[in-house]
């Protein structure tokens, strides 16, 4: 694993992840909105780590698309990133937003892997399905799906064939989920292994934050650095979900006081 590039920012920083934004979700779509309103107005810059729509199959989608819920949500994305810097990284349901998307939200897209440099440390940040290292198929598709020239090849397609493409695939996905039990999602969670590499090749990281898993929570990471006894902790961001029971939602809030978990009241 090679160094990371880095970015320099201060002040409060809001971080999300995995809100899934489509048609079925109207108050999680809602909830989402008030949240980008909350951040415009209290925090100096936002990170939004993926999975933000919960399938995006090319730029032109919002050109041809009528639909309200995704008109509200380019709206409400644009509208908090012309208040305050708002970066970008791809999730596996949203890795090919482009740069035309990205120029009519006002979005700065990241790479997969960055350490930002923060007045509360060092922070690693990703959407985290590339530290899923166990999941040997899934790697396989993730590395299909990120090959440029097919990509290429799929964006030459009729919007309405991307969209049936899109959809079967969701449907497997949802499928093989249904399928793995409790112990499947211990395995497959975030491979340690990755981790420590990650750590051994980036040593200055005092934090790693990525969404992807679902699974909120606040890890100590096992690999202390034996000269410093440096402690280093993982981030696990929530998922939005205000339309189901149980409900859940929630960001991290960074800034010189330490990394902080909030809930959105409404």
């Amino acid at each position: 694993m090679k160094k990371l590039p880095t970015l320099s920012l201060s002040g409060t920083l809001y971080v999300a992840s995995d809100i899934h934004l489509g048609p079925s979700i109207p108050l999680t779509n809602q909830a989402f909105f008030d949240f980008l309103k909350k951040a415009s107005q209290e925090a100096d810059v936002l990170f939004l780590l993926g999975d933000v729509f919960n399938a995006w199959f090319g730029d032109d989608l919002a050109d041809y698309s009528d639909e309200p819920w995704l008109r509200d949500s380019i709206n409400a994305i644009a509208e908090c990133a012309q208040q305050i810097p708002t970066y970008f990284i791809h999730g596996n349901r949203d890795f090919l937003v482009g740069k035309k998307l990205a120029k009519q939200l006002n979005l700065h897209i990241l790479p997969e892997q960055i350490i930002v440099h923060s007045d509360a440390g060092h922070l690693f940040m990703s959407h985290g399905d590339e530290l899923c290292t166990h999941d040997k198929g899934y790697m396989l598709m993730r590395h299909l799906f990120r090959w440029k020239k097919l990509q290429q090849l799929f964006l030459r397609l009729p919007l309405k064939w991307r969209y049936k493409i899109a959809e079967y695939l969701r449907n497997q996905s949802k499928k093989k989920h249904r399928q793995k039990d409790k112990l499947y999602h211990q395995q497959y969670d975030i491979n340690p292994t990755s981790l420590e590499e990650l750590i051994r090749t980036n040593p200055d990281i005092d934090y790693v934050i990525h969404g992807h898993t679902h699974k909120e929570a606040i890890h100590v990471i096992n690999s202390t650095d034996l000269e410093s006894g440096k402690i280093r902790y993982r981030y696990v961001l929530s998922d939005w979900d205000i339309d189901h029971t149980p409900q859940h939602q929630g960001f991290l809030i960074i800034n010189a006081n330490g990394l902080n978990f909030q809930r959105l009241t409404r």
